[in-house]
């Protein structure tokens, strides 16, 4: 996407949402105690031990506060790129550096996501943007559309059903589902990245002349890697090649 941020050297955004965020973090929490009776012997004995009893109860309180837990933050603006994540909180904009990325850990319903860095508080995002962001932080970070080690939830794996009949015939069918459910092989998908990022600044007419020397599976993973925008003008220069 077009920055939202000033972008540093080789930085590319991918995001500019709002989600919910939670912070795992302790802090200090001040109390007073103290009382203060006069009267008789049993009066300052009771106003003693009642006294004890709220300072406990007030030491305890300000304990359990104070401990390390999830804390809201509230909704926040959130940007992600391939080179950091910042988090537009209420005291001003935070930066957590995606090499300091320690793991992704999406819930086992797959609508929220536990982000740990090294150095910071671990930070669970949430809200209808939280498996969009898990995604695309996956992909960075691991090359996977899911974090490894963690299963699909169920929103992605669809209770299955009786087939519809296709309201065309077979044969006029589109093939491109076919070919996003077989990922290609790990040397096509270096290559089509490379290639992206080659043909990602040069004009239209030139991207389609490097790109008509690979095959179609290669320049398909390229344009996807591009985007709509550039895909359907790289698309154009391609057909204007074969006529």
């Amino acid at each position: 996407m077009q920055p939202t941020i000033v972008a540093r050297q080789g930085e590319y955004q991918y995001t500019d949402i709002v989600v919910g965020c939670h912070a795992f973090y302790g802090t200090a929490v001040e109390y007073t105690s103290g009382y203060a009776a006069q009267g008789g012997p049993l009066f300052l004995a009771f106003k003693i031990v009642t006294g004890e009893m709220h300072n406990a109860k007030v030491r305890r309180q300000a304990e359990q506060m104070a401990a390390l837990q999830w804390r809201w933050e509230g909704e926040i603006r959130l940007v992600l790129t391939n080179q950091r994540l910042i988090g537009f909180f209420g005291t001003g904009g935070e930066v957590y550096e995606m090499e300091r990325l320690l793991s992704i850990t999406p819930s086992p319903d797959g609508r929220a996501v536990n982000f740990a860095f090294a150095g910071g508080p671990p930070l669970l995002f949430s809200g209808a943007w939280a498996p969009w962001l898990c995604v695309v932080a996956s992909a960075l970070a691991h090359r996977s559309t899911w974090p490894p080690g963690h299963t699909l939830p169920g929103f992605a794996t669809p209770e299955p059903s009786t087939p519809e009949a296709p309201a065309m015939a077979p044969a006029a069918l589109s093939r491109r589902p076919e070919r996003a459910q077989l990922p290609p092989p790990r040397g096509e998908t270096n290559l089509a990245e490379r290639l992206a990022e080659q043909v990602d600044p040069l004009p239209a007419d030139q991207a389609a002349a490097v790109l008509a020397e690979q095959g179609t599976q290669v320049v398909e993973a390229v344009l996807d890697l591009l985007g709509s925008r550039r895909a359907r003008e790289i698309r154009a220069a391609l057909q204007r090649l074969k006529e």
